[in-house]
């Protein structure tokens, strides 16, 4: 049950009137649980926050400037310092970091990196925007200033630059730290930086799943997955902060960016961020909305495109090709993992192919790549059959195909 304000005020009143006929050291006790029980109310910030990406006009705060502890929001710096790095040339992607028995210490969530080892700035950037994890968050963070206490101090410094004024940091992963804080205008002013400042790293925010050494990293937000033109951020959870998240979105050439601090659950904290996006949109439909770059959905009564994943703009040439990945689905959540995952094991379909998440009669949801060369289609075949994955050429559609945009019939997709 969550505790709000006004219960916590109805308990204190109760425990006000009943001390009168109790004694001394029952009167404590009362005061000292109704303290207890106060804490975890007061300690959750409920702050929510809308802006428009451009211009970084609000169009809606909810206590945008009442702190609270970030969490895993924390690993957006991390990232930055990061991106920025790599953009001076002074961090490669491919470039080996060690690995400590500090880094490799860390709670979960974590890539479970073995002390002594060596892994990629690539890896560890994959793993934190995948899984949120906190031995590659840490890892980074020696890797670029040797301690993490040291890259502290290069996120607040940078938090200053960027006029993150409610902001400071004391780790590189958003584990608990009491002293740890930020607001959700100062989160919304990050991942506008975020955006716009690194333009050429933003495309790792649109990975949802990533494999390391033999297991499949999955994200915890489903955002992307269920909400048409959400293509990233981060969210984050520890109990004092309450379930938070950042989320980027684009219809119609617009690109909001929407925070939500202190969610009482991971769903109820999604429902937020939809009512936000929804409101900046100016729309009630979600992942079936039509937006500025279409959906193609072949031209068949009995079949329905939920949503998909961004049109690659470097496509050219007569790509007709379809290729399926596995058999039938119960949701479209669990296509679009597939779809993810098989990105990452295809090399051609990194660069080539749209993917769709199509729904037949009875419910039934299909993985597929369209717009595919005839040579991509048999590469990415293979390369997904020799990862074990189920895959096969469907067809290749007729020089001029039959299909349209999809439209916002059909119920939307369920947000987790």
């Amino acid at each position: 049950m969550e505790l709000n304000v006004a219960s916590v005020r109805a308990y204190l009143k109760a425990g006000y009137s009943a001390k009168k006929s109790l004694r001394a050291g029952g009167c404590l006790l009362i005061a000292l649980t109704a303290l207890a029980m106060a804490r975890p109310a007061q300690a959750v910030v409920h702050a929510s926050l809308l802006m428009d990406a451009r211009s970084g006009k609000v169009l809606y705060a909810y206590h945008a400037n009442e702190r609270t502890h970030p969490a895993s929001l924390t690993k957006l710096m991390t990232l930055y310092l990061t991106f920025q790095r790599l953009q001076a040339g002074r961090m490669r992607l491919d470039e080996r970091l060690h690995i400590s028995p500090h880094a490799a210490g860390q709670q979960p969530s974590k890539m479970w990196l073995r002390a002594g080892g060596t892994v990629s700035v690539r890896s560890c950037i994959l793993g934190i925007i995948s899984h949120s994890a906190n031995d590659a968050a840490v890892t980074l963070a020696e890797g670029m200033a040797g301690t993490e206490w040291r890259f502290t101090r290069l996120m607040n410094e940078q938090a200053r630059r960027l006029g993150m004024t409610h902001t400071i940091f004391f780790n590189a992963s958003g584990l608990p730290d009491g002293r740890q804080w930020t607001t959700a205008y100062d989160m919304a002013k990050l991942a506008r930086a975020l955006i716009y400042t690194f333009p050429q790293y933003y495309h790792f925010f649109d990975v949802h799943a990533f494999r390391y050494q033999g297991r499949t990293l999955y994200s915890y937000d489903r955002l992307p997955l269920e909400y048409t033109g959400v293509d990233g951020m981060k969210t984050g959870y520890i109990n004092s902060s309450g379930f938070n998240i950042v989320t980027s979105a684009v219809r119609n050439h617009r690109r909001l960016i929407g925070v939500v601090l202190g969610g009482a659950t991971a769903h109820s904290r999604d429902l937020q961020m939809i009512a936000l996006l929804n409101r900046g949109f100016r729309s009630p439909l979600l992942t079936a909305h039509v937006t500025s770059h279409p959906r193609l959905v072949h031209h068949r009564p009995a079949r329905k495109v939920l949503a998909s994943l961004p049109e690659n703009p470097n496509q050219t040439g007569d790509n007709t090709w379809v290729i399926q990945v596995g058999g039938g689905f119960r949701s479209a959540y669990q296509v679009r993992r597939v779809l993810h995952s098989a990105r990452l094991s295809a090399p051609s379909l990194m660069h080539h192919g749209h993917a769709i998440v199509v729904l037949l009669r009875g419910r039934q949801y299909r993985a597929r790549f369209a717009h595919l060369s005839r040579i991509s289609a048999f590469e990415a075949c293979s390369a997904l059959r020799s990862r074990r994955f189920t895959c096969r050429i469907l067809s290749h559609a007729p020089e001029r195909p039959q299909y349209m945009a999809s439209t916002a019939e059909g119920a939307p997709a369920k947000a987790h």
